[in-house]
C-alpha cells in the first residue's frame, strides 16, 4: 500500500526550468510499506486520483507513557498511541 503525501511538476533538467522548450512532468511523492520515501512519474490524468489520495505525517506526544511518535493520517483516523496498545 502507498502512502501519498504529495503531488508536483519537476523538469528533467533543473537549469532548464524557465525554458520554454523543457518538458514538465507530475511526479507522485509516497511511502511505501516498508516505510521507503519514494517518487513516482505518473500521467496527468491521474493527477486528481493522487490527490484524492493525500495522506498527512504528523509527530504526536502521548500523556500516559511520555513517548513521541509518528503516524501517518488518513482524512477520518483515529490516533492511538502504538507503545500503550503493546502493554
Amino acid at each position: 500500500m502507498q502512502y501519498v503525501t504529495g503531488v508536483s511538476w519537476s523538469t528533467n533538467n533543473p537549469k532548464k526550468r524557465t525554458n520554454e522548450h523543457t518538458k514538465r512532468f507530475p511526479l507522485v511523492y509516497y511511502y511505501d510499506e516498508s516505510g521507503n520515501f519514494n517518487r513516482k512519474r505518473i500521467s496527468r490524468l491521474a493527477i486528481p486520483f493522487y490527490k484524492a489520495k493525500i495522506c498527512k505525517s504528523k509527530t504526536f506526544f502521548c500523556d500516559k507513557c511520555q513517548k513521541k511518535f509518528k503516524l501517518i493520517l488518513h482524512k477520518d483516523s483515529i490516533v492511538e498511541c502504538p507503545y500503550c496498545l503493546e502493554s
